[in-house]
């Protein structure tokens, strides 16, 4: 009997074709052509001002408003930047896929090309839909996957310290979303290294987080000192860049002015839960695989380091609970959730952990080769754009129906 060699660049190739045209196919279905009044306004922000929270993408496009023959302060010319960042951005998701598949080995190639495939059709699903389009959360996450990258190639790891700053200062909730996917590398660099790269990685653990940490308290506590006086140039600018000059008065109010919003979110936060329940419903599969996974990775950790790692990990998402508890977006924090997931165990299986590689080609091969295991693939698309408030518009229709219907919960 013939034995099937494994040709790596074969294989690459055919998922590469495979990933590219599946996505393709999503953004035509998800795009809209718009830029909702929340993502252009967040351009109206710019540390011309001072140095204020969330006003490093403002700072970006005011410089190039400044230093190229283009009226850049302009809806039109907004709309046309976003499509060539997004578009960008979605080359760079196709790269990270490449990358990770380059140096995977045969016996895990299978479940991290399942892996890939998810992670970059969720993607771009996501941030092709009308309410995250050019949402900074896609900056975020580009920081996130270079920081993954920077850690897996082990080459110029301090660089993870700037991106780190990066990411808090395009959005200081970098520090709940997507910081985790460093930190958790770091750590388990940390854990797996000698004396020599224990200091290395712990050093750049350490810096990471205390300047992530610092960003956050000033930006979010320290940094709206001026509102009063900036407030009428910032809302000038953002008619600007705005549809109809239909700006996002409710994000200026915050942060410019420092108004606290959250106590006009109590009837969002009940649908917010309703939600999240039908989709846990509707997640179950998922979670079954999730919980398998995780069940069959502990049984595999041969010393207590390896228990650690994997627990880290596991936990590593913890990141996200202020943002669930306190917030409303709970579209946006599902998919930092499926981002740090997907990208932290590709990075393992890159980094060549044996118990992930063993135990995610497992679980591949265990529902693979079930007569149904084709759905886990098809499942997914009735929940994918995610949102920002909802969750996605299935989960949605299904929470509003209830609640109007059945539970009368909660009022608009």
């Amino acid at each position: 009997m013939n034995q099937v060699i494994f040709d790596k660049t074969k294989e690459i190739k055919k998922f590469m074709t495979m990933d590219i045209m599946f996505c393709f196919a999503v953004f035509v279905c998800c795009y809209q052509n718009v830029v909702r009044s929340y993502n252009t306004t967040m351009l109206a922000l710019s540390y011309e001002y001072g140095f204020t929270s969330r006003s490093l993408l403002g700072t970006i496009y005011h410089v190039l408003d400044a230093v190229l023959p283009l009226e850049m302060m302009d809806y039109g010319v907004v709309l046309h930047f976003a499509q060539i960042v997004t578009g960008l951005f979605f080359l760079f998701l196709m790269y990270f896929s490449y990358i990770c598949l380059k140096h995977c080995k045969e016996e895990a190639f299978g479940a991290t090309e399942f892996v890939l495939f998810s992670l970059d059709i969720v993607t771009v699903a996501t941030f092709s839909s009308a309410y995250n389009f050019f949402r900074v959360d896609l900056f975020m996450m580009l920081v996130a996957m270079i920081c993954a990258l920077l850690l897996v190639n082990k080459k110029a790891e301090w660089l993870v310290i700037p991106m780190s700053c990066i990411g808090v200062m395009f959005h200081q909730g970098f520090v709940f979303m997507y910081f985790n996917v460093a930190l958790v590398l770091l750590l388990y660099l940390f854990l797996s290294s000698d004396k020599k790269g224990k200091v290395k990685y712990g050093i750049i653990f350490a810096v990471s987080f205390l300047a992530g940490s610092a960003l956050f308290l000033w930006f979010e506590f320290f940094s709206r000192t001026n509102g009063a006086a900036i407030i009428d140039q910032v809302v000038a600018d953002a008619r600007a860049v705005s549809f109809e000059g239909k700006y996002h008065s409710t994000l200026l109010a915050h942060e410019v002015l420092g108004v606290d919003l959250s106590g006009d979110e109590s009837e969002w936060h009940k649908m917010n839960i309703l939600q999240m329940g039908c989709f846990v419903v509707l997640m179950l599969p998922y979670l079954m695989i999730f919980i398998r996974f995780f069940k069959g990775l502990f049984k595999k950790a041969a010393t207590a380091v390896d228990k650690w790692k994997y627990f880290f990990v596991l936990a590593g998402a913890c990141t996200m609970l202020p943002d669930f508890l306190l917030k409303i977006d709970y579209g946006r924090w599902v998919m930092a959730v499926v981002a740090y997931y997907t990208i932290v165990l590709v990075a393992l299986v890159v980094l060549g952990d044996q118990g992930i590689r063993a135990q995610l080609s497992e679980t591949y091969d265990y529902y693979k080769n079930k007569a149904w295991g084709f759905l886990l693939l098809l499942y997914p698309i009735m929940l994918v754009p995610l949102g920002d408030v909802d969750i996605n518009g299935f989960v949605q229709q299904i929470s509003a129906w209830l609640n109007a219907n059945v539970l009368d919960w909660y009022h608009f």
